[in-house]
């Protein structure tokens, strides 16, 4: 059995955590007294499939090769141009609907995420690879097209809805690419032939990109912080939330797989 098919018999089983998530008991989000304590149920109650991410990053940087590796960065590569574009797409399109005081955050993201571009491509083309004839996989279209799909279903609260999506998707992330970094020293195939370097430079550029998406994470958190006081708010979070799990985590399972079947 594929990494791949591995990872996909494991999917079915996280599947009620964003159901129960995207449909939650009013009187659960009732009997938080702050949204501290709202910010550490969720991340509680998404737990297994935060940890889930850092298996599937784990199980690919342990067993994937060369080919694996310019595949894998060729949607990667991809991914930090889509996520630098919604983040801009939010603060142009949607500025009105924007609170100032997030404003200079998400500018830093912008920056980040052009910064992870450059250093994606790097990496890339120290493997030998290159963004030629590249088609995006569709889940992980469908993940960025999903702020714009999520957060207008009610322009009211779109802020906090559009920040339940991407910077969920950036706390998946972290756990992601700590399963890669941690799992790269024990892959011979990379570590002792004639891309090691390559391979150092891509496990190092995690702790680097690591230290950003906590501060992308960090942007919901504050939002939440200041927004989620009442049970309606809550539920306007979690729907968008548990969708941005979902999304991730099929986007994510999906991309090993064609990594491992040379296929992106």
């Amino acid at each position: 059995m594929s990494v791949g098919e591995k990872l996909w018999a494991e999917v079915p089983k996280l599947r009620k955590i964003w159901e129960e998530l995207k449909s939650p008991d009013k009187e659960v989000l009732s009997k938080f007294s702050s949204p501290q304590e709202f910010i550490d149920w969720f991340k509680a109650y998404a737990d297994p499939v935060l940890q889930f991410h850092y298996v599937i990053g784990h199980e690919w940087g342990a067993t994937t090769d060369v080919e694996g590796v310019k595949s894998w960065l060729r949607q990667g590569v991809w991914n930090e141009w889509a996520a630098a574009s919604d983040v801009a797409r939010i603060v142009t399109e949607y500025r009105d609907y924007i609170d100032t005081e997030f404003m200079t955050m998400l500018a830093q993201q912008i920056s980040d995420e052009g910064r992870h571009l450059y250093l994606r491509s790097k990496i890339l083309k120290a493997f030998g690879g290159s963004m030629e004839g590249f088609q995006p996989i569709k889940e992980w279209v469908e993940l960025f097209e999903l702020p714009f799909v999520c957060a207008p279903k009610n322009m009211k609260y779109f802020q906090i809805r559009a920040t339940s999506t991407l910077q969920v998707v950036e706390l998946t992330s972290v756990y992601h690419h700590r399963g890669v970094h941690d799992a790269l020293p024990k892959n011979k195939r990379l570590m002792e032939g004639p891309y090691r370097s390559a391979t150092l430079m891509l496990q190092e550029s995690f702790r680097e990109i690591e230290d950003d998406e906590l501060f992308h994470w960090s942007i919901a958190e504050r939002v939440w912080m200041k927004y989620a006081k009442d049970p309606e708010t809550r539920a306007e979070i979690l729907e968008c939330a548990a969708e941005a799990l979902r999304v991730s985590t099929e986007a994510r399972v999906r991309r090993v797989e064609l990594a491992e079947r040379k296929a992106i």
